[in-house]
């Protein structure tokens, strides 16, 4: 049903001006002209058919009606601007959630979110760890950095992709163990073979199977021995303590730079990679658009 309330516009005009008694800081205030407030509040006694001032040279009075409206009208308005005020994320107890899991959490986002804080401490962010859970809802984070095959954005806003093959990869004392050392260039299908056949592979979920992807041996099934270890940052432990071989990506540069981790296969296992997405229905408020701008230009600048 259409409400037969006058404008908005007109009871904001002659709330300022009530409140002040002036038509001039009533239009300071509101940075609008001296004319257009008179003209707002002109259109509000018509629509009411009541005056509400009481004109003289120099002052202007509130009339009984105008009196009467105006405590309403004041009321009103800071019942909506103390409602507005709790809605608004800056009284929240956060200001941006990112959903992200903790190895990308400690190995990529943590130092930008530290720089990203070093430019704009007013900015509460909130991490969210069960990005892969199966309760994971999109709509309820500002921003998800997501692993997964590159395509895998259905229903959201994609904001960046960041492409990360993955490779094979293990400590050197887990090689030696099997009478190898400084071996570079293995061959794929060695995998299949007396001592790589023997070796335990490190996997996040038996039903996923990785490796056998990796492998891409047609009609050739990986018999080695595999642990199911879900968390990354777990498995990418047990592989330097000599566990086993995990899959490793470009997070795990620190490692292989030290050697404390070593890959001597070639091939790579294309396709995945991380992905920052929202929710395509979710408000995007000024903070989260802030660090979406901010993480996005800073991956564009690390791919380059």
């Amino acid at each position: 049903m259409k409400h037969a309330l006058p404008s908005l516009d007109s009871l904001k005009a002659f709330e300022s001006a009530a409140r002040q008694l002036s038509f001039s800081l009533a239009a300071e205030e509101l940075c609008i002209s001296k004319g257009a407030i008179s003209y707002q509040i002109r259109k509000l006694e018509e629509s009411i058919d009541c005056a509400l001032f009481k004109r003289s040279i120099r002052q202007v009075y509130l009339t009984d009606a105008g009196q009467k409206l105006f405590h309403t009208t004041r009321r009103l308005f800071d019942d909506l601007k103390q409602t507005i005020e709790q809605l608004a994320p800056t009284n929240a107890d956060h200001d941006v959630i990112i959903a992200a899991t903790t190895y990308v959490a400690l190995r990529w986002l943590s130092q930008r979110i530290a720089r990203f804080n070093e430019r704009h401490p007013d900015i509460s962010i909130v991490l969210q760890h069960s990005v892969h859970e199966k309760g994971f809802k999109l709509q309820d984070v500002d921003v998800a950095i997501r692993w997964g095959t590159l395509t895998d954005t259905a229903n959201s806003n994609l904001l960046f992709d960041m492409p990360m093959p993955l490779y094979p990869v293990c400590s050197p004392e887990f090689l030696k163990r099997f009478g190898l050392e400084n071996v570079r260039g293995i061959p794929v299908d060695s995998l299949n073979s007396s001592p790589f056949c023997d070796m335990t592979l490190l996997c996040e979920d038996r039903d996923f199977d990785l490796w056998q992807q990796w492998f891409g041996v047609q009609n050739a099934p990986l018999l080695n021995p595999r642990r199911v270890i879900s968390d990354a940052n777990v498995r990418t432990q047990a592989a330097i303590d000599g566990q086993g071989w995990t899959m490793a990506d470009a997070l795990m540069s620190v490692e292989l730079a030290s050697g404390t981790l070593v890959s001597p296969f070639d091939h790579q296992l294309e396709g995945y990679g991380y992905t920052l997405m929202a929710s395509s229905g979710r408000y995007v408020s000024k903070k989260s658009k802030l660090l979406r701008d901010w993480l996005t230009e800073d991956i564009e600048i690390n791919l380059q």
